[in-house]
């Protein structure tokens, strides 16, 4: 198991270090090197659940704010891995993706939202741009990691990359395989499910419109 979740690491360390990731950004040398970004945590009602809020807005940039415009579909994917502070073995994932289209009759932007904790996908209607941006480019109480999964007294950070339009049908399926759980699931590093999650964070994506990558500060839960 030690072995495995080692390899999981070194991976995920990998893609986030790939040429592709850091195509807009200068490259650190590990995860924890990410440019920094101000995070939100929290616990659900329950206490059981750990939550993230985090923004990442300039993911859309000009050329993004053409194509939503466009008529087209446009994904805004966010896929996220939990560090312990000083290791690169990530114990928990989570992603939020968004599917946009503008109606040009109504010009109203149909968003098609799916992350954790939800059971699958959730359409709403967006009135404006800033509209696009509050839903698809912000996480808000984004299912992050259970309890049982942390340890006591120990320091986390989370690292991100977030794709414009990520041109993979295998991407897709996982997410939708990842966000169709029952609210409250959780994975481990130890379990099938977890290691197909990792798999959709190593995948290589062929082709995006924009890409960024961040990390939030450390916290201790």
């Amino acid at each position: 198991m030690r072995t495995r979740r080692g390899a999981v690491g070194m991976a995920l360390a990998v893609a986030l270090l790939s040429p592709l990731a850091w195509s807009q950004q200068p490259a650190p040398t590990a995860p924890a090197q990410l440019p920094a970004r101000k995070a939100s945590f929290s616990w659900n009602d329950q206490g059981t659940i750990l939550r993230v809020a985090v923004k990442y807005r300039d993911v859309v940039d000009a050329n993004v704010e053409r194509k939503l415009l466009s008529g087209l579909p446009t994904v805004i994917v966010m896929r996220a891995y939990l560090y312990p502070d000083g290791a690169n073995t990530a114990v928990a994932g989570t992603l939020k993706s968004c599917r946009i289209v503008f109606d040009v009759w109504e010009e109203v932007y149909r968003v098609q939202i799916s992350q954790p904790g939800t059971g699958g996908e959730k359409t709403e209607a967006a009135p404006n741009l800033e509209g696009v941006l509050r839903r698809c480019a912000e996480a808000k109480d984004l299912q992050l990691a259970d309890r049982t999964t942390l340890q006591p007294n120990t320091s986390y950070f989370l690292a991100a990359v977030v794709d414009v339009n990520p041109i993979s049908k295998e991407m897709m399926d996982r997410i939708r395989r990842w966000v169709s759980r029952p609210p409250g699931a959780s994975s481990s590093p130890g379990d099938s499910l977890f290691g197909s999650f990792v798999g959709l964070f190593v995948a290589r994506i062929d082709k995006t419109d924009r890409t960024i990558s961040f990390r939030t500060q450390s916290m201790v839960p």
